[in-house]
């Protein structure tokens, strides 16, 4: 049965305007038709709203209701709400989900979000995300060094490093000690810059923006940078650089008391020709 344009919305009693049993639609000129029934079943959805006859919707030269919005994944919007059963496959997940966001179809968005590639992307690497401080302002960084070494330096290949650092003060108890504090030293390979030590195109990141120790996540959260710089659409790989020179931690000097201890470090490889 269609809505009546006699009937009135109850919440504010405005006339509802008249709507077949069948609508048919044109989503981004990708031409559907469904039940009315369809489109209603989730009263909270978006289509539950505009399909609820309270809206005055555009139509194209045909009659059929337009939505701009791109339609190439609706089908499996609409065959969700045909069948709660048809889920769409693996391949398309990703899509669909923001497909099922901008609609508000809240039953498919929690199935979606529970499948294997959805809760990988959206839960654990998001959580990995959450253990680096301004975590897309340092992706955001390295990338821009990369284009940076390729204009200036005119390479094909750029490598820029995520180094992750400790401020390390010498404690006051060698300071009073000169054979303790040589003794100190040693462990360490001191630089006079991050230049020195790392070279030209860096990222330095302190240890406290890092919320477990780097030893335990630095490598998942580098390589969680290395695949979301790869769905840029940038050929990157990324390889784990040692934070000893013979067997002494990569320092740079800060003042004659005090340094900074590199942590970890990570080499981003762009290779612009593949």
């Amino acid at each position: 049965m269609s809505i009546n344009a006699e009937q009135t919305d109850q919440n504010n009693g405005r006339k509802l305007h008249s709507l077949p049993k069948v609508i048919n639609l044109n989503v981004g000129g990708r031409t559907f038709a469904t039940r009315l029934s369809t489109l209603q079943k989730y009263p909270d959805s978006m289509l539950a709203g505009m399909f609820s006859g309270r809206h005055e919707l555009d139509k194209d030269d045909k009659g059929s209701y337009f939505i701009d919005r791109d339609g190439t994944y609706f089908e499996y919007i609409l065959n969700f709400l045909r069948n709660e059963d048809d889920v769409p496959p693996f391949s398309v997940t990703e899509e669909v989900l923001k497909e099922a966001v901008y609609y508000s179809i809240q039953p498919l968005v929690n199935i979606l979000q529970s499948s294997p590639i959805i809760f990988a992307e959206h839960v654990v690497r998001e959580n990995l995300r959450q253990k680096l401080e301004n975590y897309h302002d340092v992706k955001s960084q390295i990338i821009r060094l990369a284009h940076k070494e390729a204009e200036e330096d005119h390479t094909i290949i750029s490598t820029v490093k995520l180094i992750i650092f400790m401020n390390q003060p010498i404690p006051r108890d060698l300071q009073v000690s000169k054979q303790m504090f040589k003794q100190y030293y040693r462990k360490f390979a001191i630089n006079e810059s991050f230049e020195e030590c790392f070279g030209k195109y860096y990222v330095k990141v302190p240890y406290e923006s890092i919320k477990e120790h780097p030893d335990l996540v630095m490598n998942h959260i580098a390589g969680c940078i290395v695949h979301d710089i790869k769905r840029l659409s940038y050929n990157v790989s990324l390889v784990n650089e040692k934070i000893k020179d013979d067997g002494k931690y990569k320092t740079v000097k800060l003042s004659d008391n005090e340094f900074y201890v590199c942590m970890s470090c990570h080499n981003f490889t762009f290779d612009w020709l593949k």
